[in-house]
């Protein structure tokens, strides 16, 4: 009987390629995460009647979750450097949710506020991306 060898590729987890790919994934993780989170918001908006005053907090819980989650998978997918590896997801978390906003909101304002988004996105990128390298 003749036995198949599977040429089993052997990954570079410390190349900056797999890193890109890993921190892109994990940005678009954290953005689909952060759309599944406004998504089921807005029903219990819908069905709870809740004042409106409520939204701004809860979006930004939703996006300081989604962010970590993001640098989490990106730390742990790489197994090192996980800091540098959340803050970059996070940033390009970021660049995705200014995308976003530019193709269904017209246009996006580059103020005070995209300076402290980009901030809470590379904090807590860098945050999650600790405790992402640190669980086992």
């Amino acid at each position: 009987m003749r036995s198949i060898k599977k040429n089993s590729v052997q990954v570079d987890r410390n190349s900056v390629m797999y890193s890109g790919l890993v921190i892109l994934k994990a940005s678009l993780l954290a953005v689909i995460v952060t759309l599944v989170g406004f998504l089921i918001f807005a029903v219990v908006m819908k069905l709870a009647n809740l004042q409106e005053t409520i939204i701004p907090p809860v979006n930004q819980a939703i996006r300081i979750i989604s962010i970590a989650l993001g640098g989490a998978v990106a730390a742990r997918s790489s197994r090192t450097r996980g800091w540098l590896k959340g803050a970059l997801t996070g940033f390009l978390y970021i660049v995705w949710a200014i995308a976003i906003s530019a193709i269904f909101g017209g246009r996006y304002a580059f103020d005070t506020v995209l300076l402290s988004d980009a901030l809470l996105g590379i904090v807590v990128g860098a945050i999650g991306g600790i405790i992402g390298i640190n669980l086992e």
